[in-house]
């Protein structure tokens, strides 16, 4: 118990030295380097593309993770185009609402429409009420 309490102070005092930078002249203090975090910048083009995205109904989160930088950096790039963030982000792109329709058009239910495409069916009426897509009256309604 007695060596373990002297290795802790000993690793404890030449961290301690490392930091204020006096290691003693006997002992061999590794400094740590940590790896700097790589900066990515976004061109003009893909910055519009972000933008368009966004727009479109992507969320800021999967842009972030699709270009591979910060949601507050997806945040930076929205305001400087003059683009109002949504209070709550869509579960759906205009893209797959119009894919959405086109099964629901065919003949499947609100239900098996929408979780094909991951959401709630009171989300894909309402992606539909917004879109200008009629819905068929529910069943015993």
């Amino acid at each position: 118990m007695e060596v373990l309490a002297l290795l802790a102070k000993h690793e404890l005092r030449a961290a301690l030295e490392q930091m204020v930078g006096r290691a003693t002249e006997d002992e061999h203090v590794p400094v740590v380097h940590r790896a700097r975090q790589q900066q990515r910048r976004l061109g003009p083009d893909q910055i519009d593309e972000v933008v368009a995205k966004y727009i479109d109904g992507e969320s800021i989160d999967g842009l972030a993770r699709e270009y591979g930088i910060n949601r507050t950096t997806v945040i930076a790039h929205l305001e400087r185009n003059g683009v109002k963030r949504r209070r709550n982000p869509r579960k759906m792109t205009d893209a797959k609402v119009r894919a959405a329709a086109e099964r629901y058009a065919n003949g499947l239910s609100l239900t098996v429409v929408a979780s094909a495409f991951g959401v709630c069916d009171r989300t894909l009426r309402r992606e539909f009420e917004q879109a200008g897509v009629a819905t068929r009256p529910r069943r015993g309604a």
